[in-house]
């Protein structure tokens, strides 16, 4: 059992109180996780993942989006952010923590949302990526019934912003209170199937990646997966098929038995 060394910090955002973070500080001899999530999925939901981490002698950095799990104010109408505000103020300071723990690279773990976010911030900084259950959400990627529900989705969404000043997710299904401008980005991205919204330049980046797509995973389809990762110019892609032993939907239910997606990142990690 690895002895591990949780310290806590804090970071800045823009009209948030000060966020906690979770640092599990390991070894400087060894690379550093920083965990992205899902949309609305609050970082505690990741504790078996984080602790399978640990115990392969990752360091692992874990705080939640703004307005999201410990963090406040909620979002609301008043407190509001997009893809841009979490590239420029959140990711830079937890990688500005990973550096400090270790001298190697540190790798962004992006899970659905958290995938988006890395692939950009990858664009034009060095770090490594790993993509779990995530993908380019333009509509071309989709299947018919994908097609049909995507765009659904977006039309619900974007009138309860025009009603609320922010998406009541909670009442959908769809995460918690999501912010405005964060769901508007997302929604622009169906209909472009591009990210040039949000960041002025895209490039073929040249920094390692990982993508794992997982069979029966409806919200992020093989295709989706695949166009996510041709932004980098040599990425793996790996499917797993957990359906035999997990029930449900695959998008999230593999955060209850992460052993085999943290052997794939072991195996990536090492190359």
């Amino acid at each position: 059992m690895i002895q591990q060394n949780l310290l806590q910090h804090y970071i800045q955002f823009p009209h948030s109180h000060p966020i906690l973070v979770d640092v599990y500080q390991i070894s400087e001899h060894k690379n550093s996780i920083i965990m992205l999530p899902a949309l609305g999925v609050p970082i505690q939901k990741y504790e078996k993942l984080i602790q399978s981490l640990i115990q392969q002698g990752f360091n692992v950095i874990a705080a939640d989006y703004p307005g999201c799990g410990r963090n406040t104010p909620q979002v609301s109408s008043d407190f509001d952010f997009g893809y841009a505000d979490l590239l420029a103020y959140f990711i830079p300071q937890l990688v500005k923590i990973a550096k400090y723990l270790s001298k190697k690279t540190p790798v962004l773990f992006g899970h659905s949302l958290g995938g988006h976010l890395a692939t950009l911030f990858a664009q034009h900084h060095t770090i490594h990526v790993i993509g779990v259950a995530t993908g380019n959400i333009g509509l071309k990627y989709w299947n018919m019934s994908g097609k049909f529900n995507i765009l659904k989705a977006a039309t619900i969404f974007n009138l309860m912003i025009l009603k609320d000043g922010y998406l009541a997710g909670d009442k959908v299904g769809f995460g918690k209170k999501e912010a405005k401008t964060l769901m508007r980005d997302w929604s622009k991205v169906i209909f472009t199937g591009h990210y040039r919204h949000i960041i002025s330049e895209e490039n073929l980046s040249q920094q390692p990646a990982l993508f794992i797509q997982f069979v029966q995973d409806n919200f992020a389809p093989m295709r989706s997966t695949l166009a996510l990762s041709r932004y980098f110019k040599d990425a793996q892609v790996k499917q797993l098929d957990l359906t035999a032993s997990l029930k449900g939907n695959q998008h999230s239910v593999w955060l209850k038995q992460p052993e085999k997606v943290v052997e794939l990142v072991k195996d990536f990690i090492q190359i």
